[in-house]
């Protein structure tokens, strides 16, 4: 399979991805999790930190979320829940380039590791949540693949990206911890 191919295709899984993700974003009203989010990252920075040192989740989802909210200024559960799917949409071309990275002579094994995220229900479900699951992943993958690129060609740029994909994705969710254990 040449670059073009691959390259178009990791595009339509991503729009693939996009479109089973932005459907349906309003469906529900918010549950009890996703309200403790919305109190979080609508609270200004200082109490946000003060409040994430007293809960059981770190602080980087609920900031970037207060980011988003004043940047779109809405806080409907549409444009909510669209924080979390851009963040599982931005997973795919991460999961590709892992697979790629773990079987680099077989594309096949790329692509169908994107399509099976892409159409995965429970990853969809967890990326049209106002909670940090479809962010934690995100940044799981992108430090796991950094972590397989160090292990090719080790260098200090490599692990100095290694360890801010890691830093960053435990400051989103602390069980990231575990897999970052297992590299």
């Amino acid at each position: 399979m040449n670059r073009r191919t691959l390259a178009w295709s990791v595009v339509g899984l991503t729009l693939l991805a996009l479109a089973l993700r932005l459907p349906r974003l309003a469906w529900q009203p918010l549950w009890w999790d996703e309200g403790y989010s919305v109190y979080f990252a609508t609270e200004p920075p200082g109490r946000m930190v003060w409040l994430t040192a007293r809960d059981i989740h770190p602080p980087l989802y609920y900031a970037l979320l207060h980011l988003w909210t004043e940047l779109l200024g809405r806080t409907d559960p549409v444009t909510l829940r669209a924080f979390s799917a851009v963040w599982g949409v931005a997973a795919l071309p991460l999961i590709v380039w892992v697979a790629r990275r773990l079987f680099p002579t077989r594309p096949r094994v790329w692509l169908a590791a994107g399509l099976l995220l892409a159409i995965s229900p429970m990853h969809i479900f967890y990326s049209q949540e106002v909670r940090m699951y479809a962010m934690a992943m995100t940044l799981t993958l992108a430090a796991t693949g950094l972590f397989l690129s160090f292990l090719e060609r080790p260098s200090w740029g490599r692990s100095a990206l290694y360890a801010g994909a890691a830093l960053l994705a435990l400051y989103t969710l602390y069980y990231s911890a575990l897999l970052l254990g297992a590299h």
